[in-house]
């Protein structure tokens, strides 16, 4: 069964929810949920992302831990559920309907080339294109008029990022090294801070380990119960502090196993169809096609992986609502080519390049599964 997002109960919504408790606005209506009612009063408001953490694996693997003692509520993540379309939604406070970051690979037809966008891989160096970032992403922060102090904690390797420069305003950049110091980070910033105060917190292991790994493995569930502990931690050191702390995730995983990886260098025929690599992420791709091709592109994928993935016309995607609500961006077609292939629970797709070895990963996302796009909202007051 494919789970579209319901953009009323989303991560879009939270965003819309801590927006509205620091005197800025959205479109979107804030999640309606009594948990939620009273961050307006807090002092201190901590949202932390758990990259890769869904709802279905913390109710599963995390019985014993202080996130699953403090989960409220599972709410979606967007369409496409992986960190480009949705650490976008996060920091702008609106769905790819209106950034048109739809997926982790984005076809940016106004420069003529397929970009990694976030900077955790980057395909193009912005700067020696003379490309600025915020002509490919130009909707602006939601936290540009925030009336909270704002703070940002990021690794080293993404603090400094154009990505990051183009979507904060004038918020604080703070970097860390560490699960230690990330928490420090966080807590030093209330600490230090008389004014009423909003922090946002990214930690991107959880996710790194559970791409090599299935759910199943003891490593994964290690990773989880080390940031839980480091947040129990926290959470205690924090008491009295008028703090409300927010956890959840941009997506969750789905497991492939290899077997049923389709790898494109064994389709050579439907490569023949395409006008360019497919794009998106390995659980939906977005298919350009030639245009004398497309009965025979609808035929190979219909026959020849049918039961793997489901085909549909982007732009009925759109339609449908999969993307968001309201107004689309003038680029997202461009940005969703012709056909979108999202590909069945235990499935994937993963371009091949001349040269270079296709990454071999367990854990997969970015596709309409439940594992995928339920993601938990964990409260705990301080």
């Amino acid at each position: 069964m494919l789970e579209k997002p319901d953009y009323t109960n989303s991560i879009v919504n939270l965003m819309s929810s801590i927006g509205h408790a620091s005197g800025v606005t959205s479109p979107y209506a804030p999640l309606d949920f009594d948990s939620l009612a009273s961050i307006g009063e807090s002092k201190n408001i901590v949202l932390l992302i758990v990259d890769g953490l869904g709802y279905n694996y913390l109710r599963e693997y995390g019985k014993d831990s202080l996130l699953k003692q403090n989960l409220k509520e599972s709410i979606c993540s967007v369409y496409l559920p992986t960190t480009g379309s949705a650490i976008t939604s996060i920091m702008t406070g609106v769905a790819p309907q209106q950034h048109a970051v739809t997926g982790w690979f984005v076809y940016l037809k106004e420069y003529g080339l397929v970009s990694r966008i976030l900077p955790y891989s980057n395909t193009i160096d912005y700067n020696n294109l003379g490309v600025d970032i915020s002509n490919v992403i130009d909707i602006p922060s939601i936290f540009q008029g925030i009336n909270r102090e704002y703070s940002l904690v990021l690794t080293q390797t993404i603090v400094d990022s154009v990505f990051t420069k183009n979507l904060i305003g004038s918020a604080n950049r703070l970097q860390y090294s560490g699960i230690n110091q990330f928490f420090s980070q966080i807590r030093n910033s209330i600490m230090n801070s008389s004014e009423k105060s909003y922090i946002y917190g990214y930690w991107p292991d959880f996710d790194a380990v559970r791409h090599i790994l299935s759910s199943r493995s003891q490593e994964e569930q290690d990773q989880l119960y080390e940031f839980d502990g480091h947040l129990t931690n926290f959470v205690e050191s924090l008491e009295g502090t008028d703090t409300a702390i927010i956890v959840t995730g941009d997506h969750g995983f789905d497991d492939v196993d290899p077997t049923q990886v389709i790898y494109t260098h064994d389709h050579p025929k439907l490569l023949d169809y395409l006008v360019m690599p497919f794009c998106g992420d390995t659980r939906s791709v977005y298919a350009y096609v030639r245009p004398s091709k497309v009965e025979q592109f609808e035929r190979y994928v219909r026959n020849e992986l049918g039961e793997a993935c489901d085909l549909f016309p982007s732009s009925e995607l759109i339609e449908e609502g999969w993307f968001g609500l309201f107004e689309p961006h003038p680029r997202l077609l461009d940005r969703i080519g012709d056909y979108t292939l999202i590909l069945r629970e235990g499935h994937a797709i993963m371009n091949c390049f001349p040269g270079i070895e296709p990454l071999k990963m367990l854990g997969h996302h970015g596709g309409a599964s439940a594992d995928e796009m339920y993601v938990p909202l964990c409260i705990i007051d301080c």
